[in-house]
């Protein structure tokens, strides 16, 4: 069948529009029937393509929209340090992964399995955490069409977590955009806005981001996200791991910290919350500690 008969097909069955659908290679209409390629996985607002069908209309959008917005990303990609896990990292892990002050999450995100968690639905004051995943909400709430000034509020958020560009971000988005995020890519109902979250809900979030399950705005938020510079939660990841991105929040009695991550080809995440003042007064050390116990506990 002719590829602009098969796109007409796609666009009327799934309810996208043919600019998007212009110039991307799709799979013969016998495929889509054969295996079930158009599905609606977990988390999906509405129909979905293939994984990489999704990716190459998240691509196609990234090219059209912030690449040609005038916006910039100011920072580079950091891989993981690779320094060497001791037997104080490893003690200090030990006897903290079960502290009541903190919760986390690990989470294949290929597969939806979580590997590890504890306290992964305690909600806490997320700092700077929302930032990433409200930049999100405007961007579905929108259908990925910003104003340049919107897309750079978005990467100062994710880079240098600038809280002007939170402020001016906050302020176009309502309780309903909100909801109705949360609702379509059945996420945690936490009040995000208010800035509280729990662990679970940025390992879902991350797992959405991943995987290209957000209508609008996957890639802009993966190579925003992968430009955070701040956090120690990869200091003792494997060098190897070079592709991964994340979010801190630092405020008051607590430290937090949110890292999605390729290892040996496979997504994961890695989120961890933590309150009063576990982190503080000289122990920082232990945030990039249960990241490295974690990771070899249950990832490596």
């Amino acid at each position: 069948m002719p590829a602009m008969k098969r796109r007409h097909l796609l666009k009327n069955a799934l309810g996208l529009s043919s600019a998007l659908l212009t110039g991307c290679a799709l799979p013969p209409l016998s495929e889509v029937s054969r295996t079930g390629l158009v599905f609606a996985p977990a988390g999906g607002g509405t129909p979905f393509l293939s994984g990489g069908a999704r990716r190459t209309l998240a691509l196609r959008e990234y090219q059209q929209t912030f690449l040609v917005s005038g916006a910039s990303f100011r920072c580079a990609p950091k891989p993981a340090f690779g320094l060497a896990w001791t037997n104080h990292l490893q003690h200090g892990y030990t006897r903290s992964k079960r502290d009541p002050r903190i919760g986390y999450a690990v989470k294949n995100l290929a597969t939806g399995t979580y590997l590890a968690e504890h306290q992964a639905d305690l909600v806490m004051n997320g700092c700077s955490m929302p930032k990433p995943a409200l930049s999100a909400v405007l961007l579905d709430a929108r259908a990925g069409r910003l104003t340049r000034e919107e897309f750079q509020h978005i990467v100062n958020v994710c880079d240098l977590s600038i809280n002007a560009s939170w402020m001016a971000l906050l302020a176009r988005i309502s309780h309903d955009n909100e909801q109705t995020f949360e609702a379509k890519y059945s996420l945690p109902d936490v009040p995000l806005r208010e800035n509280a979250q729990s662990p679970r809900y940025y390992a879902e979030f991350f797992e959405r981001c991943v995987n290209y399950r957000l209508d609008h705005g996957c890639e802009l938020m993966l190579e925003a996200m992968r430009r955070n510079q701040y956090g120690i939660g990869h200091k003792y990841l494997p060098a190897e791991v070079t592709y991964l991105g994340g979010k801190t929040g630092n405020y008051a009695d607590y430290q937090h910290e949110g890292l999605f991550f390729y290892y040996q080809g496979t997504p994961y995440a890695i989120v961890l919350y933590t309150g009063q003042r576990f982190a503080l007064d000289g122990n920082y050390w232990l945030i990039s500690a249960l990241f490295g116990g974690l990771f070899r506990e249950y990832i490596a």
